[in-house]
């Protein structure tokens, strides 16, 4: 089996059990994870990431700020967003925009999330387009009703690329 369909099947199977434990949050914390206060609303996140050195290729990093919009039903959190990345990875430079989805269940101040997304990548050095995907696992910790900071793991990839990496990377939030 080769270095990319290896790393597909890990991200398919990553995928599979947050998606399961995520599911499994939302049955067992229904109401008791909602947060005291409505939060829907406006929030801008700013992400600076690492790209760890990986088959050869040099430490990379990046930034993905995001403006998404939250709505809070009294349980679990549904946002969605637009994000624009910039990263140093694979030793070459890429540039990604998408539109975001997010799940987020809050428990007291702490939130754990799971997103997603899928727009357009490109790779200016070997004029490279295509479809660019974001999978992406976190938690934030809440520090007042307008901010708050996180930790997050990412994956990314650009299609018909070498342009496919993981991340990992602080998150803070603002809400406007």
């Amino acid at each position: 089996m080769n270095k990319h369909s290896n790393f597909d099947l890990v991200v398919r199977r990553a995928g599979r059990a947050l998606g399961l434990n995520l599911g499994l949050a939302l049955l067992m914390l229904p109401r008791v994870a909602a947060a005291e206060e409505n939060r829907s609303g406006w929030s801008l996140n700013f992400t600076p990431v690492l790209i760890a050195p990986e088959g050869g290729h040099d430490l990379g990093g990046g930034v993905d700020p995001e403006l998404k919009y939250t709505l809070d039903q009294g349980g679990p959190l549904l946002s969605a967003g637009v994000r624009v990345g910039g990263y140093y990875a694979t030793d070459m430079f890429g540039v990604t925009a998408m539109p975001t989805l997010r799940l987020t269940v809050p428990v007291g101040p702490v939130e754990p999330y799971a997103a997603f997304g899928m727009g357009y990548g490109w790779i200016p050095e070997i004029e490279h387009a295509d479809v660019a995907t974001m999978s992406r696992i976190g938690v934030v910790f809440r520090f007042s009703e307008s901010f708050a900071i996180g930790l997050e793991g990412t994956v990314q990839k650009i299609e018909g690329s070498e342009f496919k990496f993981p991340s990992f990377g602080s998150m803070i939030s603002i809400d406007l």
